[in-house]
């Protein structure tokens, strides 16, 4: 089956999107091809495809020499993936949700996120990938914005001090089927050494906590989170930090350096 067939497939399937899962398939082809090149994926790399769906994307992951594992949660997709690449070697399938999955043994990972749960994954990736070099991934193009604004938010704050992200191609909604409502953008993750500091988890949740009250100060937050107002202030004259400032207003070397003191 050459590409146009195969994208014709896909087409022809687009009634059986579940809308709950935020399915919509990728029925461009050359989309498709420019997004997987994206991954540079090589022979000695471990690739894993999140919500591979009908596999617009599985498809010229099959054609590399890597190892790819393709996981779905919907068992529709999955008895489609395995006809379609059951004479591929190079091709594992597996139902799996990603969210209780262990991500560490994949290199490169890929996929159109669902809008619904992107925020999920992406911590889940940047907490349990811990051998990633790469990660393409696409979701909806109001998202990408918002991962740049680095104190708006713990993920924002926390995915700028472990990698380097870029937006190389914006993918118009056109190009799936059912047809959106909105335009997505594929970015490239770029993990750095700091994807593999131990207290990361740790930090993260910590951030989390210190971000529940927006309208609040940091004195406050902290206090929250302590149960101790007295300490928290103590804590805050020591790092020399203006106690009305807000979460947002304050980088990650302060988390850091927070956690340790606390």
């Amino acid at each position: 089956m050459n590409d146009k067939e195969y994208f014709e497939k896909v087409k022809s399937y687009k009634l059986i999107a579940n809308k709950s899962l935020g399915q919509n398939f990728l029925i461009n082809n050359q989309t498709a091809e420019k997004i997987v090149g994206l991954l540079n994926a090589k022979e000695e790399d471990r690739v894993l495809e999140i919500g591979a769906g009908l596999g617009s994307l599985s498809y010229y992951l099959s054609k590399t020499d890597s190892l790819c594992e393709l996981i779905d949660i919907d068992e529709r997709m999955l008895m489609f993936l395995e006809e379609q690449f059951k004479n591929n070697k190079n091709i594992t399938i597996k139902r799996q949700n990603v969210l209780k999955y262990d991500l560490s043994k994949f290199t490169k990972i890929i996929g159109n996120l669902p809008y619904y749960i992107t925020t999920s994954i992406l911590e889940k990736l940047l907490l349990d990938a811990k051998n990633a070099k790469t990660m393409v991934l696409m979701t909806q193009k109001e998202v990408y914005p918002k991962l740049l604004k680095t104190n708006k938010s713990p993920l924002s704050l926390f995915l700028n001090y472990v990698a380097d992200i870029s937006a190389p191609m914006d993918v118009n909604k056109n190009n799936f089927a059912p047809v959106p409502h909105v335009d997505s953008v594929v970015f490239v993750i770029t993990p750095n050494e700091n994807i593999r500091n131990a207290n990361n988890e740790k930090l993260f949740k910590t951030m989390k906590q210190l971000f529940l009250l927006r309208r609040k100060n940091i004195l406050n937050n902290l206090a929250n989170l302590l149960k101790n107002k007295e300490k928290a202030q103590e804590i805050l004259e020591k790092m020399n930090i203006n106690t009305n400032k807000r979460p947002e207003e304050l980088g990650i070397e302060f988390y850091i350096d927070l956690l340790k003191m606390i």
